[in-house]
């Protein structure tokens, strides 16, 4: 039997429901992001130390992101995020 579009409707609604994570990277980088504006709002800057104890890993994400910037493999909403 193939599956209907009220069926397939259905397991759509049944996980959003429970909470599924349709796109789990953009999730962890926008985790991250919440991340950042913390440090920053605490800091006042967005130079986050590579090896920061407070909020391991951080520092890597900052420094990847900042490649990312340079090579051109960001998506536009995480530049304009990040610019703001």
């Amino acid at each position: 039997n193939a599956p209907t579009i009220d069926g397939i409707v259905s397991r759509l609604a049944r996980l959003n429901d429970i909470g599924f994570v349709w796109d789990p990277l953009g999730e962890q980088w926008m985790e991250n992001y919440g991340k950042l504006l913390a440090y920053v709002k605490e800091f006042d800057s967005a130079l986050v130390p590579y090896h920061h104890e407070a909020e391991p890993g951080l520092g890597r994400w900052v420094s990847c992101q900042r490649i990312s910037y340079k090579r051109r493999t960001l998506r536009k909403k995480q530049i304009r995020l990040l610019e703001s």
